[in-house]
Formats: C-alpha cells, structure tokens, sequence
C-alpha cells in the first residue's frame, strides 16, 4: 500500500516525540509498503526541529520519508501556535492535488492531536480516491474545555466540535490509541462499527536493538551522585504540559521525608512554571534536566528508584488514556506510580506499580513512602510485571502489522474488522 500519515507532531528518535508516527512509520516500510509522513517543521515538542527552506520539502529523516510543512515558531500557547496550526492545515489543503499525485495514496491517515486536519486529509484522499482514516489522540472539545476551561461556546471548541463529528462521519476507518473513542462515537450519534483500536507501544525490544544514541552520561553521572548518597530517586521523563498532573508532582516533594529526589527530565511549555513555583516555595528536592533522545530513555529511567505518571482529575478520560511514554516506563522495569483514573489502565492490568487517585498530591508523596517501604526484591518483581506485560501486548511490530492489515481490509472494500 501507499500510505499518507499526517501528523503535524510527529517527530523521530534524533528530533523527539511525537514518536508513534515515526515508529508506525517504520514497521510497514518494514512490511513492504510506502509510507510518507507530513509533519510541521516546528513544533514546541521536539528537542531538535528541522530547518526548512521551501514552504513544503520533502526529505528521508532517519529512514522514513517526511513532507515537512514550513511554519512559524512559537513559544506560548497562545496566537502564535494557533497561526502554526493554521499554516500547517492551509498549506496541506491548498497543496491536495500535488502531494496526491506525488504520494499517490491508498489510504489518508489524519492523526494529529487536533481534528482539524481531517479537512485537508478528506480534500487529498478524494482527489487521490484513497481511502480517509481518522486517528484520534485527544477527545475534542472536551479535553480543551476540561484542561484550559474553555466554554463550548468558544469559536476554537464549536470548530472542533464540528471537525471530531466531520471525521467520524467522513472516515472509512476510526482508530485511536484511546479504548473507549468507540463510546464517543455512540454519543454523537454515529454507530462504532468502524472503530478500531490502535494502542501506543514501544519499539522492538531493547535488548534487540542496535542501539545508535550514546548513554546521556551528564544526566547519569549527576543522578548517580544522589544514589551514591543514599537518595530515593522518583523520575518524570516526557513533554512538561499541564494536562500530565506535574504541578501535584512537585507539591508532593515538599510532603515527603529527607532523602527523596524527584528527577524531572523533558521539555515543554509547562516547564517555566513548575521551575518558578519550586524555587518559590524552596524546594531543593526537585531537580529539573533537559529532555534526552528517545534512545538514551531507558538509560535514564534505568537510574530511578520509581517513576511518576499523572493526569488531572478529567471526565475525558473516562474514554482511556494512551500516553506513550507508559509502556517505556513498563519496560524500564521500574515500579510506577500512577495518579490518574481511566479504564483498561495498564500499570492496574499489568500490577506493576501503585495507581492513586488524580489531583491529589499527598496521595503521591504516600505512595512513594509505600515503595520505599518495600524490600528491593519486592520493588523488582513489580518492575518485572511492567515489562513482561509490555512485551505481550505492546510493541510496534506487532501492533503496526495489525494496523496495516486493518488499512488492508479498508483499501480492499471490507470492513476493518472482517477476517
């Protein structure tokens, strides 16, 4: 199959997250077929963006084909990433009939965190008479009104109200690495017959890969200073925005006892803030480091004692979660703490770590008392659940070939789940 996967995030190892399209991406190259992603060459979630000199450029990154789509940078979550949305929408609809006779796509993938590229997905694969796949990541409007208290009557919810409705309808085939989207679909209105669930995993096994980044050695040699020390170390690694409950992260640190760390590695919008507000309230305890590459991960998780994973307190997520960097923290055979509720909750599935309920930061700094409480041995058996739980259910090559058979299925006239 020719595939088109547009992403206005997707990123790679080198670049950074986002990584599902850039592992998606490689698996069916993999598998024989050809597989272009379109991306923005700028987005607040890479560590490195691409330099681009065209307002459209086509270029192999780390093996897989991209269309880079030239927009302008921006800092904030303000005007400025709205006008980067924009020109990366504008220029893949006014650009349809180019990249349909360049790529020549069977099947259109719109999976970009906001639904507002299915337009321009729906504009190329009609004019390529390829078949329109919706990859939904985020609930919309919902999460925008529940995270940043949007009304829906704002222009920005009603307009993506309309497009998450649009695609539904529009679309030959629904994913989405959230279990419950099909539920979604039944609220407004539309038969989940066509849903398909496509959950977020990990790459080949890392004890099987060639591994191309060197260990982030100023990381580890600064952790390993408190380990040294005696330190209990708890971890974050992964984008610094607000929907992922890091501020509770931080009040927690000021709750718990002497010799706790709390390791903070990534970058994001978010960031500042929590710097600000932990110098603020003297909290020597947290320390914050910059984001590494996907491939020196496991060699920093591999440095702590335990792992935080959060999200707030939302009714969105009553539809499931589908935060990537779960099954890294799994196959980092750590004991995770999980604050957050959603259904089919992997860490609560795989008994790996300690899930508590969201918003509540004292419940945190108590979980990280119950692991340090337990005997090392004990800690490691739970981290071993992690990975064996990871390795049965959720690696790219497994889950990319399922995908691709469901593309197949659609591309041929069937219905994604026929045999």
């Amino acid at each position: 199959m020719n595939l088109l996967l547009i992403d206005h995030y997707a990123g790679s190892e080198k670049m950074g997250m986002e990584y599902r399209p850039y592992y998606l991406a490689k698996e069916w190259l993999a598998l024989g077929h050809q597989v272009t992603v379109a991306a923005a060459d700028f987005t607040h979630l890479r560590r490195e963006n691409p330099q681009t000199r065209a307002a459209m450029e086509w270029r192999t990154i780390e093996e897989v084909p991209f269309l880079l789509i030239q927009t302008p940078a921006y800092e904030e979550n303000d005007r400025h990433r709205a006008a980067n949305i924009w020109r990366f929408i504008r220029a893949l609809y006014r650009s349809a009939a180019e990249i349909a006779e360049k790529v020549r796509p069977q099947a259109v993938i719109a999976a970009s965190t906001y639904p507002l590229d299915i337009y321009a997905a729906g504009r190329i694969a009609k004019i390529a008479g390829a078949k329109l796949v919706f990859e939904v990541h985020d609930i919309h409007p919902e999460s925008m009104e529940e995270i940043y208290g949007y009304t829906g009557r704002h222009p920005l919810m009603r307009a993506l109200r309309r497009a998450q409705v649009f695609a539904y309808k529009r679309a030959d085939l629904v994913t989405s690495v959230l279990p419950g989207v099909g539920k979604h679909m039944e609220e407004a209105g539309i038969p989940a017959g066509k849903f398909l669930w496509t959950p977020n995993g990990i790459p080949l096994p890392r004890a099987e890969e060639v591994q191309t980044a060197l260990p982030p050695r100023r990381h580890i040699e600064f952790l390993e200073r408190y380990r040294e020390k005696g330190y209990f170390l708890v971890l974050y690694a992964g984008g610094f925005a607000a929907a992922n409950a890091l501020d509770e992260l931080v009040e927690a640190a000021g709750m718990t006892g002497r010799n706790v760390i709390f390791a903070m590695v990534g970058n994001g919008i978010h960031k500042p803030q929590l710097k600000r507000w932990a110098r603020q309230n003297n909290l020597s305890n947290v320390l914050f480091l910059d984001a590494v590459e996907h491939g020196q991960l496991q060699d920093i998780l591999a440095q702590a004692d335990c792992l935080y994973l959060g999200a707030k307190p939302l009714k969105v997520y009553r539809y499931g979660i589908g935060m990537n960097k779960i099954f890294d923290y799994m196959y980092a055979q750590k004991p995770v703490i999980c604050a957050m509720e959603a259904p089919e909750n992997p860490i609560q599935l795989a008994g790996c770590g300690i899930v508590v309920k969201p918003g509540r930061p004292q419940e945190i700094a108590k979980a990280i008392g119950a692991l340090r409480g337990l005997e090392p041995e004990e800690r490691e058996a739970m981290g071993r659940r992690g990975r064996e739980y990871v390795l049965a259910h959720h690696i790219y090559p497994v889950l990319a070939r399922e995908y691709a058979a469901a593309l197949e299925r659609i591309v041929e006239g069937q219905m994604p789940q026929d045999g």
